[in-house]
């Protein structure tokens, strides 16, 4: 692959973006790049008034306007027509009633999460359960089903991660079969990924995040800082800890319920905010992260997952190990401590980011090489040579959202689509020249180095790689 190869396409209708905020400014840019559109055919719709003047810029029409359930089939019929695209980089917009409207109409449709409406992944009232990630990837599972494979193409979950990691495995799955000595050919289908994911001995994957930008203006007390947008973030703080169960664990942990019966994933009567988790990067090498909720763990696992009728017969363990940036993270300690309830200030940062990288991968472990890292090590000069304002984890995020674009307008009547679903040599070409380094490496670190007398967990020295190896303190 050619790390400087710019993938275009013309596309004959409209693109409306919904959304301008720390994502929607890093994609602007790349869509004017990489789209060749008519002369009105990029319009921003915007809850608030931010990105107004970056829109112009770049030559798009801009709506102030607030999509809500009301309102939303009205909004969209006055912008959109067969053969459109809609890109939806918001939060607190359904995506399950944006993909079903668009299928309805013939409009091309792509997020970079499944969002609900308001008042569901914070709201108090609700259930663990009705506040999961998998209730939502769930529903837009079965609407997919409904309107079937030929309708239009609609790409979920398809930002950096979720998105780009599903292909990241994909890549270092192939690279652990060299390093193994084996000659392969990519599987053309899920099942040949399964099979060559339990043939290499893999039990457990990790989407392994460090991102270490720094400002040179410190958080303040009752401020919650963070590289993208707050408000997604501050949900899947407060949303139950989740993860895909592989068939190499002894059973469910403590703490942890099925979210149905057979279906392998659990979530944790806790928030993701307070359950932390051991991985490893190659850059720094071994870290404690937040062990957080997102559709990849449950999107990679059933990928993965090789069935003898309802019964699993192989399946790898699926995590998110995330340390945000050093004030993000901060910020995350301090709102558990104020009982979940949010600060008053909230600065996304960008301008003042004066050193670090976004670090973002995926850790495949317990084979006979132990664990092997493939990823983006993405530092914020190198984000700000393509996008001077933006920084290295909006435009990881950006990058993921322009492949599956790209894709989408190449293959226009493919149905509801994840990211494992789409070739991933190709998404990983239109999204390389945004990504940094892309880095592949070996270690031999364990979840269990540093961890002698002084902790009291339960340990299994011989399978360093199960999951009560690699929680970094118990679940109760």
């Amino acid at each position: 692959m050619a790390a400087n190869r710019i993938e275009t396409a013309d596309f004959p209708g409209r693109v409306l973006m919904v959304g301008c905020g720390s994502i929607g400014q890093a994609a602007l840019p790349l869509l004017r790049r990489h789209l060749t559109l008519p002369e009105d055919g990029l319009t921003v719709l915007e809850a608030s008034e931010q990105g107004r003047a970056l829109a112009a810029a770049h030559q798009a029409r801009f709506v102030h306007c607030h999509l809500k359930p009301a309102t939303y089939q009205r909004e969209l019929r006055r912008r959109l027509k067969a053969g459109d695209l809609l890109l939806n980089l918001s939060v607190d917009v359904s995506s399950l009633d944006l993909v079903e409207w668009c299928a309805d109409h013939g409009v091309l449709y792509v997020d970079t999460s499944i969002e609900p409406w308001p008042g569901v992944f914070d709201n108090p009232m609700l259930t663990m359960r009705e506040r999961t990630n998998f209730r939502t990837r769930d529903d837009m599972l079965k609407l997919g089903r409904r309107l079937g494979p030929g309708s239009p193409t609609a790409v979920v979950d398809h930002g950096a991660n979720p998105g780009l990691v599903s292909h990241f495995v994909k890549q270092g799955l192939l690279d652990l079969a060299s390093g193994l000595g084996r000659s392969i050919e990519a599987p053309a289908a899920s099942e040949g990924w399964a099979a060559l994911a339990r043939d290499l001995g893999v039990t457990l994957i990790q989407i392994s995040e460090r991102d270490t930008q720094a400002t040179d203006r410190p958080k303040r007390p009752n401020e919650f800082v963070n590289t993208w947008s707050i408000d997604g973030f501050v949900d899947e703080l407060m949303q139950p800890s989740e993860l895909s169960l592989g068939t190499a664990e002894p059973g469910k942990p403590a703490g942890s319920h099925w979210h149905r019966p057979r279906c392998g994933s659990v979530y944790l009567h806790r928030p993701g905010g307070a359950t932390f988790a051991r991985s490893w990067l190659p850059s720094s090498g071994g870290y404690q992260g937040l062990l957080m909720t997102h559709d990849e763990v449950f999107s990679i696992a059933d990928h993965l997952t090789l069935r003898n009728g309802a019964k699993a017969e192989y399946r790898p363990t699926v995590m998110f190990v995330y340390h945000p940036c050093d004030d993000a993270m901060l910020s995350a300690l301090e709102l558990e401590g104020r009982g979940w309830q949010p600060q008053p200030v909230r600065r996304i940062i960008r301008a003042e980011i004066v050193t670090g990288m976004d670090e973002l991968g995926v850790l495949i472990a317990g084979h006979a090489k132990n664990a092997y890292w493939y990823g983006s090590q993405l530092s914020i000069s190198e984000a700000r040579r393509h996008v001077p304002y933006t920084n290295a984890t909006c435009l990881q995020v950006a990058a993921g959202a322009l492949g599956a674009t790209l894709w989408a307008i190449r293959h226009p009547r493919e149905g509801v689509r994840e990211a494992d679903d789409l070739d991933f040599r190709e998404v990983i070409e239109i999204a390389r020249p945004y990504l940094g380094s892309l880095v592949g490496a070996y270690t031999d670190w364990t979840p269990l180095q540093g961890r002698g007398e002084l902790f009291t967990e339960k340990l299994v020295p011989e399978q360093p790689w199960l999951l009560q190896n690699v929680r970094a303190r118990q679940w109760r």
